[in-house]
């Protein structure tokens, strides 16, 4: 097999006691064509120093820290990364989780014999803390046949190192916005299933997901916060200005998501984001987004 240069992005900040694990899990890939950028966001808790230990053991790690001309958090660092990849396959990671041997293995075989995906998706094993606080319920799921609407509903849903991507994807959809501090990679994730609305699978779990006290899909659980971070996600991913592929999207199903989250800011009393939805309803019933010259299957 003619393996394709794979370049694993990662953005860190204070998890030196994830580190070791995360990065020997790197190593121990049987897929061996890969590269390593880790962008340091500043951290204060000594990863900067073990991470320079992984790059001088092994020269296909390269690091980084956030310039400081950019803006802190987890989405420049990870934009940053990607302006520094060479590889022709693109995987984000955490650097708290953990890679099954085969992962990217698995993943690269189903893209080298399907030309025809932009990207292929795996679960992930889910792992909780021992001292976890929360519902420990966690559903995956990252097929349908009604792609575009079960996303928006989030049936649809790929933890950020499930897909593996081809370069060219990011080249046409962009990267990650970042102003978005939660469901970032939601929205990104979005803007490529309205371009490659299909994608391959691999069935058998690739990776190790965890979720402890300080992790965002735990932070998630504060039910006021979830609203707002869900809310300026789904604006992001609605508004043609940040979002251009929105278009690409039925005008019946933009109308219909405008009109479920107006009332779903009704509900939670957030006025602010219930007049941004009605005025985005408005705008498309009387005059919806240029999209007659777009297929809606492209």
């Amino acid at each position: 097999m003619n393996q394709k240069l794979i370049s694993i992005l990662i953005p860190n900040y204070n998890k030196v006691e994830y580190i070791e694990d995360t990065f020997q899990s790197i190593v121990n890939q049987t897929y061996t064509n890969w590269e390593c950028i880790i962008v340091d966001d500043h951290s204060t808790d000594g990863s900067w120093e073990l991470l320079q230990k992984f790059v001088k053991s092994d020269s296909r790690f390269r690091l980084f820290k956030r310039p400081d001309s950019l803006p802190k958090g987890g989405n420049t660092c990870r934009n940053f990364a990607f302006s520094k990849a060479k590889g022709e396959y693109i995987q984000w990671f955490d650097s708290d989780d953990l890679m099954l041997p085969n992962f990217l293995l698995d993943k690269a075989k189903v893209l080298d014999q399907n030309p025809e995906f932009p990207f292929v998706a795996s679960k992930a094993e889910i792992k909780f803390a021992d001292d976890f606080i929360g519902t420990k319920s966690f559903r995956q799921n990252i097929e349908s046949d009604d792609v575009i609407s079960d996303y928006l509903r989030f049936r649809i849903l790929f933890l950020p190192g499930g897909p593996l991507f081809r370069r060219f994807v990011f080249e046409e959809v962009g990267l990650f916005h970042p102003e978005l501090k939660k469901h970032q990679e939601w929205e990104l994730f979005f803007r490529v299933i309205l371009r490659f609305p299909i994608w391959g699978v691999v069935k058998k779990k690739g990776f190790v997901y965890f979720i402890n006290n300080n992790s965002i899909t735990a932070r998630m659980a504060d039910t006021k916060k979830h609203v707002k971070a869900e809310i300026k996600a789904i604006q992001t991913a609605l508004d043609a200005a940040s979002n251009p592929l929105i278009a690409l999207a039925p005008s019946k199903t933009r109308q219909y998501f405008l009109l479920r989250y107006l009332r779903f800011s009704l509900v939670h009393q957030m006025v602010g984001p219930a007049i941004w939805f009605t005025k985005r309803l408005i705008q498309e019933v009387i005059q919806p987004q240029s999209v007659e010259m777009i297929p809606e299957n492209n």
